[in-house]
């Protein structure tokens, strides 16, 4: 994958994106990119579970699929506005270079203060925790799901994997069991996707599954939370 060709291209709500040609897929929505993220990840994952710990000050992050950096941008700011300190934890098995960082037009596209946050975060360096702001602490590695050891649990999961139309086997029952024994009691999972047998996956596993309103051009999205003791 790292030597497929990327470009610009600027989504719904005027948010960029990167396109990848060859597999007619895109990083983020086209139907807009930030609002996909801050719908699916932050309003359904991340302010949800707030809501649901509102006496909990500390928050445990857990990202499939690093990409662009945009989500743990945007938790990096939600952390700051709700005052909840965030360990965000990303995988990414083909990390972006610098130069596809600058090609996807987020520095271009945030205010001042918000670029250089973005910048601190596609700057950091991978494979060890870095803090980004008084609130949010991350960690990048560069690995595949399958090959991940987990070392701590979560309280959130943001599973943010190219599309099954992509990468197929991201999607398969046996991506999950490794995830879910992760996931705090009250911890909650949230994807983009809406797959019948991603959510029949989850629910053998143990969680209840709902199937929330999808972001702009998506009728509907998983969250799956996993029960208190």
């Amino acid at each position: 994958m790292k030597q497929i060709q990327k470009s610009q291209h600027i989504t719904a709500d005027g948010s960029p994106t990167l396109y990848m040609e060859h597999f007619d897929e895109y990083y983020h929505s086209k139907h807009g990119a930030i609002q996909e993220a801050l719908h699916v990840y932050l309003d359904k994952g991340f302010a949800h579970w707030c809501s649901q710990n509102k006496t909990i000050k500390h928050c445990r992050i857990f990202e499939m699929g690093f990409g662009t950096g945009l989500n743990a941008f945007l938790s990096a700011e939600a952390a700051s506005s709700k005052k909840v300190k965030v360990y965000f934890d990303s995988i990414e098995a083909y990390p972006l270079d610098l130069t596809e960082q600058k090609e996807a037009g987020y520095l271009s596209y945030f205010s001042a203060d918000r670029k250089k946050l973005f910048e601190k975060i596609i700057d950091s360096s991978w494979e060890e925790e870095k803090q980004i702001s008084p609130n949010f602490y991350l960690t990048k590695l560069e690995t595949r799901l399958e090959d991940f050891s987990f070392k701590a649990t979560y309280d959130v999961i943001y599973y943010d994997a190219f599309g099954a139309r992509t990468q197929p086997e991201l999607w398969e029952d046996s991506c999950f069991p490794a995830l879910v024994a992760q996931l705090n009691p009250g911890g909650v999972f949230v994807t983009y996707s809406a797959k019948g047998s991603v959510r029949r996956a989850l629910e053998r596993l143990g969680l209840t599954v709902t199937l929330e309103p999808g972001p702009p051009g998506k009728r509907e999205m998983i969250r799956a939370t996993r029960p208190l003791l």
